[in-house]
């Protein structure tokens, strides 16, 4: 995965008009660099990439706060990604599919090519919406990102606003960690997967701030976050081959035979991610430092105070 462009000179004091403006110009960089070098082809590695910088991007949306102007930005954004997700959960699956298939069994291999012969019949469409969101995001797109920079954003980039967020944000992440504790199938794992993405790309935003705790969080946010898309892909191949394998009941239930057992064995790898971050206390230390903040939770914040 690409990484974003750093930001110099920002810091826990830096004004969040500047500290926004500035992120999002660098976030908004990285997604227009990744879709010149996606060409004609939208190779698998050039859709990954500007998907992502597209979800950073988005994430910066949230120091604008959530007026007019911010959602009518996310929506311009978001529909660039959801056609680059098109096209990049294509290749995942069709990738992963061949793979699976050099390695079948003959009655294998045949339930594989239906599900291929699926996949392969979606990606020309899934193409093409993508080829039509290009323009459509570069005509409309910066637009609504340059109608954020007249607003009045309070606060500065390490100040209790940006912590508060924060803290919700581990808040509803703790909550999914709990519901795919305590039931680890398909669609808690799911919803776990997206809030660990969302936390990690709001987390990163402070890295000017806290370099030093930000690099901690991230590095068991990236962990968790791999096992949780690896379980989720694996999750995705059991719903494609059971509805479109179409050959012999005796080679499809092999392949579902063999997901389950990878299944389970990926899911345990996830709730022992699961349990290193509770057990290292990443969470508590992370809400800890979020709440270093000259102003206290729940009380009256001296205005002298608030940053």
């Amino acid at each position: 995965m690409a990484k974003p462009t750093p930001v110099r000179g920002l810091g826990p004091a830096t004004p969040m008009p500047e500290a926004a403006r500035a992120l999002l110009g660098a976030r908004l960089g990285d997604l227009r660099r990744h879709l010149a070098k996606l060409g004609t082809k939208l190779g698998p590695e050039q859709v990954h990439d500007t998907r992502v910088a597209s979800r950073r991007l988005r994430s910066t949306l949230a120091l604008f706060g959530g007026g007019k102007r911010t959602r009518r930005a996310d929506r311009e954004i978001r529909e660039l990604q959801d056609a680059l997700g098109g096209v990049r959960d294509l290749h995942v699956q069709l990738a992963a599919f061949g793979k699976m298939s050099d390695q079948a069994a003959p009655l294998e291999r045949t339930a594989l090519r239906h599900v291929r012969q699926h996949l392969a019949g979606q990606l020309p469409g899934a193409t093409d919406a993508l080829r039509a969101a290009i323009p459509r995001w570069q005509e409309r797109g910066p637009a609504a990102l340059g109608r954020l920079d007249g607003l009045a954003v309070p606060g500065k980039l390490g100040g209790h606003r940006t912590r508060e967020r924060l803290i919700e944000e581990l808040e509803e992440l703790e909550a999914r960690v709990i519901e795919a504790q305590q039931d680890p199938s398909p669609m808690p794992m799911h919803e776990l997967r997206k809030t660990v993405k969302r936390y990690r790309y709001s987390v990163e935003l402070l890295e000017a701030a806290m370099p030093d705790e930000v690099a901690e969080i991230l590095g068991s946010l990236v962990l968790l976050q791999e096992s949780l898309g690896a379980l989720h892909d694996t999750d995705v191949r059991l719903e494609l081959i059971d509805a479109h394998a179409n050959g012999s009941a005796e080679g499809t239930d092999a392949l579902l035979g063999r997901l389950r057992t990878d299944r389970d064995r990926q899911a345990q790898d996830v709730l022992r991610a699961l349990e290193v971050w509770e057990d290292e206390a990443i969470a508590l230390r992370t809400q800890v430092m979020l709440s270093a903040s000259p102003v206290k939770r729940g009380a009256a914040p001296p205005d002298a105070d608030r940053g």
